[in-house]
């Protein structure tokens, strides 16, 4: 099974939480989440969880769109 895996980075998060102008998280919501996912979807563990292959999404550090990440994502 492989599985996609999404960089948690804080600082493209806190970026994208405050471009959407939400006021129901804080900022120490984003970096918790981002610590998170930091620690629970990393490739090792998530191979642990039963993935052969883990895929990561490109974002923001590789000046790719939402629309263009989402042409990445195809199912069979």
């Amino acid at each position: 099974m492989s599985m996609l895996r999404f960089n948690p980075d804080a600082t493209d998060l806190l970026q994208q939480d405050t471009e959407r102008g939400r006021t129901d998280l804080t900022a120490a919501d984003v970096r918790a989440y981002a610590a998170i996912m930091t620690r629970e979807a990393g490739a090792d563990q998530l191979r642990s969880e039963g993935a052969t292959t883990a895929h990561d999404v490109p974002g923001r550090r590789q000046a790719t769109t939402p629309a263009e990440a989402a042409a990445y994502v195809f199912f069979a």
